[in-house]
């Protein structure tokens, strides 16, 4: 019998592997456009992400994370250059300083409204085209938990689902409170308004699934 986690594990890995080929998709079209090996920005991504993505025709590849230990994964390619620092303020670059700004489920863990909209604008601004995924909100299953309809209720709610949740029962008050406090999950309507003149991408799982704001060469 084919455990829980390994049927959710698998419908994951899918769902990767078809963004992964719409992503490749757009790289290989910049590229065709632009006639040349094109730059991108990782916004609060790690390298071992991009096992899944074809890099052919991506002349340097840019991480940025906030988070020093994740940029020390296995590298699939030579094209990486990372750097420390925060989605919120990219003032380190210019405008259109990258060919593609790219980030995955990263929007939603930058705070609340204020540090949201202030990524999403950063990431326009910095990105002559750009590819940026979040989890939608009004899929009933939460992603980071993997709990039904937490992220639906108010945070007293959610730190007491995770209180009698058996796999978080171990957690400190400290962990629990930051698992709830640092995720914010985006309706449609939402993330139209962080990204607006953009193309929302919607991957379903019958209901939508997450959302992708593309913009420029598509």
């Amino acid at each position: 019998m084919i455990r829980e986690s390994a049927i959710r594990d698998l419908t994951i890995n899918r769902f990767r592997m078809a963004r992964g080929k719409i992503l490749a998709r757009q790289i290989s079209r910049l590229r065709e456009k632009l006639g040349r090996n094109i730059t991108i920005l990782d916004i609060g991504g790690r390298p071992d992400y991009w096992y899944n993505v074809n890099l052919d025709g991506v002349g340097v590849l840019h991480v940025l994370n906030n988070d020093p230990s994740e940029l020390r994964r296995p590298v699939p390619s030579n094209v990486f250059e990372f750097a420390s620092g925060d989605a919120r303020d990219l003032s380190a670059y210019s405008d259109k300083s990258f060919d593609l700004v790219h980030s995955n489920s990263v929007i939603e863990h930058v705070g609340d409204w204020p540090d949201m909209f202030a990524m999403a604008k950063e990431a326009r601004r910095v990105g002559s085209s750009g590819w940026v995924q979040t989890p939608a909100w009004e899929f009933p299953i939460e992603p980071h938990f993997q709990l039904p309809f937490v992220h639906w209720f108010s945070k007293p709610v959610r730190h007491k689902a995770l209180s009698v949740w058996p796999c978080y029962r171990r957690l400190s008050l400290e962990e629990k409170r930051s698992h709830i406090d640092e995720i914010n999950l985006v309706s449609y309507r939402q993330f139209s308004e962080l990204f607006p003149n953009c193309e929302i991408f919607i991957e379903r799982l019958l209901l939508a699934k997450s959302y992708v704001a593309r913009w420029g060469v598509l």
